[in-house]
């Protein structure tokens, strides 16, 4: 999809719907002085609940969202339920989204902010058979991809690209799908996943998988980022404080205390499958400690930040500069941490 195009897409999308750290043991108590201007919220997570999303499941289910003075909805999210449009169009108050689509989002006059980014280094992984002789992204041209268009996928793709040389044009390109049956039935040579839970679900159909991971290249991308819309943070700061502060606890508790954390998912979610989680959660953690991570978890450092706003220039994804000081919005999570007498850098 053309930069232009996923413009085009994204301000429909929101016109219609417009109209129609290392962690403690025990996480910290809230910090927030005042009750929330709003009380009742809702967010809206990127796929359907599973340990990607442990720190709000653990927040709802073990009530620091309640403790907050926040009655929460978790609404999952899927390909017809995108969240940054929701959130720009007010049908949710919080979203989850990839750091790169946040920036892209600012420069399309879509007025964001950050609250916590979570994945400290990008998800995204391009999965091959290992006997299929992909040794790396060297060896695309000429084979099938599948491609999630318009999202972190396919920058991360394209970035991958540009370091290694190869030309977009050389490759047979299809529609990604969140089923992976075109991956497990070889009709497809690549397949994008988040390294966190569908090679599991590929080896336990029986394939062995090789995956290829853009950092290996050179590629440095982040993951999942809390988001919310610059007047609903303006309006509502005690709010906001709140729901990140209880966000906070829930994901230290989450990578204290991963089977517990495992069977509160499950009995929100009872039809998924506990050694799957169980591979998930052991792969996210690495995700939420990397970097900046390792001591505050969901901090967004400014020069990670301004790295991956460069890289999106460099894609000619990002055209226009963007103000990083209006895009970060720490001070919630910085003053949770405070309490803690950790300081974030």
């Amino acid at each position: 999809m053309s930069r232009a195009l996923r413009r085009l897409v994204l301000v429909v999308f929101v016109g219609v719907l417009v109209v129609g750290c290392g962690a403690p043991a025990q996480p910290a108590a809230s910090v927030v002085p005042d009750g929330p201007e709003q009380p009742v919220v809702s967010m809206r997570l990127q796929w359907f609940p599973q340990w990607q999303f442990a720190g709000y499941i653990v927040a709802l289910l073990k009530g620091y969202y309640d403790e907050a003075g926040l009655e929460v909805t978790l609404h999952p999210g899927s390909p017809d339920m995108v969240p940054l449009p929701l959130v720009a169009a007010g049908a949710d108050d919080f979203g989850s989204t990839g750091a790169d689509t946040v920036l892209l989002a600012r420069e399309q006059g879509i007025d964001i902010v950050a609250l916590a980014t979570w994945f400290q280094a990008s998800p995204v992984a391009f999965m091959v058979h290992a006997d299929a002789g992909i040794a790396g992204p060297q060896d695309f041209p000429g084979r099938t991809i599948g491609m999630f268009y318009g999202d972190n996928v396919e920058t991360e793709y394209l970035a991958l690209l540009a370091a290694s040389g190869v030309d977009r044009a050389q490759i047979t390109e299809i529609p990604g799908d969140y089923n992976i049956a075109p991956f497990l039935e070889r009709r497809v040579d690549v397949w994008p996943v988040y390294a966190t839970d569908q090679p599991f679900t590929a080896r336990r159909e029986g394939a062995e998988v090789d995956l290829i991971l853009a950092r290996d290249y050179g590629v440095q991308m982040m993951g999942d980022t809390l988001f919310t819309t610059a007047a609903f943070a303006r309006d509502n700061p005690r709010t906001v404080q709140a729901f990140v502060e209880a966000t906070l606890r829930g994901w230290q508790d989450a990578i204290a205390n991963p089977d517990e954390a495992i069977d509160l998912i499950l009995t929100y979610n009872p039809e998924l499958d506990r050694d799957q989680l169980t591979f998930e959660a052991a792969e996210t953690i690495v995700l939420l400690q990397h970097g900046p991570g390792e001591r505050c978890i969901g901090f967004s450092a400014p020069n990670v930040w301004a790295a991956q706003a460069t890289l999106l220039s460099e894609l000619d994804l990002l055209r226009q500069p963007v103000e990083l000081t209006d895009v970060l919005l720490n001070q919630p999570l910085l003053d949770f941490y405070a309490t803690q007498g950790i300081v974030c850098e």
